[in-house]
């Protein structure tokens, strides 16, 4: 399967939005969000990606398009103790269920070492249930905790996170 790891750059702002703001669609469901009055929604800081050395964007590539995004935070934008964050991980629905995401989230764990934390919403049980499946496949040992945060703009969400070591070895 040909799927690729491209950092986004700045020149790629619109084409990252557009599918930031299909995210955030697919949030709607759990997270009871509606458009603003132009049909969109608020992206909020996210043009923060393009412009922070500290946040990583990723596109999520087949044949050479952009399918989805994963988007990685570090410090100061991690909390105490973690080194980064998977913050965000988005597929184009035709693209779900057949292991893109998996293959893209190893290319870029590659990437990365040290403790690595990602949360879900509780309420989004397909996020959920990916990530336990992607831990028992991948044979990775994690410390599971929930809590209710505050989002911006969403009020208070409940989420549960896993966080877990990638050694510098692999």
């Amino acid at each position: 399967m040909d799927i690729e790891i491209t950092k986004i750059t700045k020149d790629q702002a619109d084409t990252f939005l557009n599918l930031y703001n299909l995210y955030l669609y697919d949030l709607s469901e759990y997270t009871c969000e509606d458009p603003k009055d132009d049909g969109k929604f608020d992206p909020t800081n996210t043009y923060l990606y393009l412009e922070r050395e500290e946040l990583h964007p990723f596109f999520v590539m087949h044949l050479g398009k952009p399918i989805g995004f994963i988007l990685v935070c570090a410090a100061p934008f991690v909390p105490e103790g973690i080194d980064f964050t998977i913050q965000e991980l988005f597929l184009l629905r035709k693209y779900r269920g057949n292991r893109i995401a998996s293959i893209g989230i190893e290319k870029v764990f590659k990437q990365l070492k040290g403790k690595i934390s990602i949360g879900q919403l509780v309420e989004n049980k397909p996020a959920v249930r990916f990530w336990k499946k992607y831990y028992e496949e991948h044979n990775i040992d994690y410390f599971e905790e929930q809590e209710t945060i505050e989002i911006d703009g969403l009020g208070l969400q409940k989420v549960i996170s896993q966080t877990f070591e990638i050694p510098e070895n692999c």
